[in-house]
């Protein structure tokens, strides 16, 4: 009879296994990917019911409508999750003697099962789709993960408790899948973390800068206006869900990017003239960026991220350029800016007498042969 069971099983486990693979594709390929919106209070409760969420405050205490952090995939898995524990107990219910001798069979073909459609039919659903170029999909996804390996410890903690007969009790079980959802919440993080980066770059890009422009500038120029603004509205919106630690880590590394590609401008081979007037633009855009950096939480830490520009700036600004050859001036003024490029740009530095009334080239011939003596002195400076 055991023999019988359990090919029977086998084979209940076989097609059950396949017909929820669909059902967890479909639910992961359809969905929405944004915050799943509730009406009211009933509806509220009915998706904490299936789900495995603790709100953070009763509902009595709630505002409807309002939103669920994740988006409807979720609720729905966790439905197809339960439902699929009890559809596999079912044929230990109903189907096998009492005691069962398939106690441990079924145990461990659930487990296994289970698993298996977590790790290859969500998650792994849920990861192909963050090569997606749109940020706010990305963020969802992340969240989506979050909560899924929320579901993973306490399905872990779960199975521990129903076993198909009290000797099968296991004290403790870990699912493949709680590792792969927490795994994959860093492969997320890091794929917001390019895409904001991608995006400043893609700005940045359109600086156009007139490295030989006559006229003294007066206002930032609209390529940082526009990055600014970015930044600003994605902390508001798609951003705004993030738990805050990891929003303070993407702003650091947004701010740090953006320090890097405004100071790769000027350091391109293709200009090799700089003029006065150039120097005073960038020095306006960079303390505009310093401006709205102040106005964000830890804004000290993030303001040290612009340390290396500013006071790159600072040197091509300066009418004393020789000390940044001293060492003690050196190390007060300027101890961020990179001992290789900050003489690179102070040899592109040429004064306004220089800066043809017909130019507007970036290119051109080098500031007046000034680099090798710039770089003796540097040697014999110490450094």
């Amino acid at each position: 009879m055991s023999n019988f069971l359990l090919v029977l099983f086998d084979r209940y486990a076989e097609l059950l296994k396949q017909r929820f693979s669909e059902d967890f594709v479909e639910i992961v390929s359809t969905d929405d990917y944004m915050p799943m919106p509730i009406q009211n209070a009933e509806e509220y409760e009915k998706v904490v019911n299936v789900s495995w969420y603790t709100p953070d405050r009763p509902v009595d205490q709630m505002a409807f409508p309002t939103v669920f952090p994740f988006s409807q995939m979720y609720p729905l898995c966790c439905i197809d999750i339960r439902n699929f524990l009890n559809q596999f107990y079912f044929f230990s219910d109903n189907e096998a003697p009492t005691p069962n001798p398939l106690s441990s069979v079924i145990d461990s073909r659930l487990r296994t099962s289970l698993d298996d459609l977590l790790t290859t039919k969500v998650c792994a659903s849920l990861v192909s789709k963050l090569s997606s170029q749109y940020l706010g999909q990305v963020v969802q996804i992340l969240i989506n993960l979050t909560h899924f390996s929320t579901a993973c410890s306490e399905l872990e903690t779960l199975l521990c408790t129903i076993p198909t007969q009290p000797t099968t009790a296991n004290t403790s079980l870990v699912l493949s899948a709680t590792a792969q959802f927490q795994t994959h919440q860093k492969t997320a993080e890091n794929r917001i973390f390019e895409l904001v980066n991608l995006k400043v770059t893609d700005l940045i890009d359109t600086a156009d800068y007139d490295y030989m422009m006559r006229q003294a500038p007066s206002e930032p120029s609209s390529y940082i206006l526009t990055l600014t603004n970015y930044l600003s509205n994605i902390l508001t919106t798609v951003l705004i869900s993030l738990p805050t630690e990891l929003k303070d880590l993407m702003l650091f590394n947004a701010i740090s990017h953006t320090a890097s590609q405004i100071l790769a401008q000027p350091l391109s081979p293709d200009v090799t003239k700089i003029s006065p007037h150039a120097v005073k633009q960038m020095s306006i855009d960079v303390q505009h960026f310093a401006d709205y950096v102040r106005t964000l939480p830890n804004n000290l830490i993030l303001l040290e991220s612009l340390d290396e520009l500013s006071q790159t700036i600072a040197l091509m600004s300066t009418d004393q350029p020789e000390e940044f050859y001293d060492n003690s001036l050196r190390n007060k003024k300027y101890g961020s800016v990179d001992p290789l490029k900050g003489p690179q740009l102070l040899e592109k530095l040429v004064p306004m007498s220089e800066v043809s009334p017909l130019s507007r080239e970036s290119g051109g011939l080098s500031g007046g042969g000034r680099m090798a003596a710039f770089q003796q002195r540097f040697m014999q400076s110490g450094r």
